[in-house]
């Protein structure tokens, strides 16, 4: 049942080319674009080429999905693809199909994998733009120094965790008031507003509720524990104090919680006009 699902979903997607674009595709474009300019800006005004840690641009670019400003893009996929159904009063045609529960299961999946498929192309993008600058004399590339494959996985998974988290919030929202405008100015302000608390609160002295509280503070000590980067000078998010596993256990704690309201809201609402 719920393989079915996620097939016709699948075939949904597929065929939405906005959303696949808007939604997944136009943060690594963008990002590409603009780096492949300034490399070319830095070969005509710049004598030296600049010295690129091919590893370090990979994992940065895989990173970049921790931007409350890149995460608007994903969060109207997510508000389009719960919220659709609603708009256009399809849910009667859909329910009778299968079961709720592996409805809404089946968009999650779908949308995790559009998630995971724009990290790639981010790390795609930044491998093409180290490449560009090589070809162009603008930058100088320095194989990855030390572990590069670790620390590149626990940062894909990082920012898919915190994509799953921000596709959870929409979701909610998108099913219990059955507005895809209302969940994406949700997920925009909760967005925000988790940028403007960790501008309030230091990182490595946190204590444990507020990961609990931010999964944007969760996702930022999961990054610096994967990739080795200190969250002050001297302090390192390392696993001895207990902050990687506290920061992992939120996150997914976070997923968990957000996908069961989702699927619960869902299985109890009544669907009369839609």
């Amino acid at each position: 049942m719920l393989a079915d699902a996620i097939a016709a979903e699948a075939f949904r997607a597929r065929r939405s080319g906005g959303v696949l674009f808007w939604g997944f595709i136009a943060v690594p474009f963008a990002v590409l674009t603009f780096n492949l300019m300034l490399s070319s800006w830095i070969a005509l005004h710049m004598r030296m080429p600049v010295p690129l840690d091919l590893g370090r641009q990979v994992v940065g670019g895989v990173a970049l999905t921790g931007s409350a400003f890149f995460q608007v893009f994903y969060a109207a996929a997510a508000a389009t693809m719960f919220a659709a159904d609603y708009r256009w009063e399809t849910w009667r045609l859909i329910t009778p199909r299968n079961s709720r529960a592996s409805l809404i299961l089946a968009r999650f999946a779908v949308y995790g994998a559009g998630c995971a498929g724009s990290l790639v192309l981010l790390g795609l993008a930044a491998l093409v733009q180290c490449a560009y600058g090589a070809l162009i004399g603008s930058a100088a590339l320095v194989p990855p120094q030390g572990p590069f494959l670790l620390p590149l996985i626990g940062t894909f998974l990082t920012g898919w965790c915190e994509l799953m988290v921000l596709g959870g919030i929409v979701a909610v929202i998108a099913i219990a008031f059955r507005a895809a405008l209302g969940a994406l100015m949700t997920a925009m302000v909760f967005a925000v507003g988790q940028w403007v608390a960790m501008a309030m609160v230091h990182p490595w002295e946190a204590p444990f509720s507020w990961y609990a509280a931010l999964p944007r503070l969760s996702a930022y000590v999961l990054r610096a524990f994967v990739t080795g980067q200190e969250l002050a000078p001297g302090i390192a998010a390392g696993a001895g104090q207990g902050q990687a596993g506290v920061a992992a256990l939120c996150l997914v704690g976070w997923m968990l919680l957000l996908g069961g309201c989702a699927v619960g809201l869902f299985q109890a609402q009544e669907l009369a006009r839609e």
